[in-house]
């Protein structure tokens, strides 16, 4: 029975972080931390504009938490605000800006969105970033493109638990495109970076 409920937290979990996900579209929207205390449920919101989350007078906070209530069934749930100061460092902002992006300018310029956003994310001090779009964009020969800089492992500890990512798609009437950010945030120390530590020779003799 315990594991049970563990499992039935959990998926809830999931379905409000992607309720949130869906709701909050286009407003700088990074992702959500759901945790539940001894006063009820508390979600955490982390956003790179935080007024339109909130909304003028708190309205937008009174209305996503009637929805999380009647949805969820929630009891008292209490929604906080973290906003993100650097948003171009923030793979799953920069996913939708690019999907944002490509819906008001067309599919036909995503490349010079992709390199765009690539740039913005280099210039803000990132070690390493890529930017894949891939489904029905133009082009005969290719249905993927990659716009990628600097150092961003693909495999092993340093991909799986240090490198951000995000991920944004648009519905067409012809197909779909998906958007996938991978970033490496400055200051990440990772296994292979080292320093060398000059030997001091040290006097064992003592005078007497």
């Amino acid at each position: 029975m315990i594991e049970r409920k563990f499992i039935e937290d959990k998926v809830r979990d999931y379905k409000i972080k992607r309720f949130l996900r869906k709701i909050l579209d286009n407003v700088g929207f990074s992702k959500a931390e759901v945790e539940k205390t001894p006063l009820g449920m508390k979600i955490t919101v982390f956003t790179s504009k935080p007024g339109l989350v909130v909304g003028k007078g708190g309205s937008n906070i009174k209305s996503l938490t009637s929805d999380l209530e009647k949805k969820f069934g929630l009891k008292n749930p209490q929604i906080e605000i973290e906003e993100i100061t650097q948003p171009e460092l923030d793979a799953q902002i920069i996913a939708e800006r690019v999907a944002y992006q490509i819906k008001r300018f067309g599919k036909s310029r995503f490349k010079a969105i992709g390199y765009k956003s690539l740039q913005r994310m280099v210039s803000a001090g990132a070690v390493g970033a890529e930017v894949t779009i891939s489904g029905r964009i133009p082009g005969k020969r290719h249905n993927t493109w990659r716009f990628k800089a600097g150092r961003l492992p693909k495999n092993g500890f340093v991909a799986d638990n240090l490198v951000d990512k995000g991920f944004e798609e648009i519905q067409w009437n012809q197909g779909t495109i998906g958007i996938k950010v991978a970033i490496l945030r400055p200051g990440i120390k990772t296994p292979d970076n080292f320093e060398l530590i000059k030997e001091v020779e040290v006097n064992d003799n003592k005078e007497k």
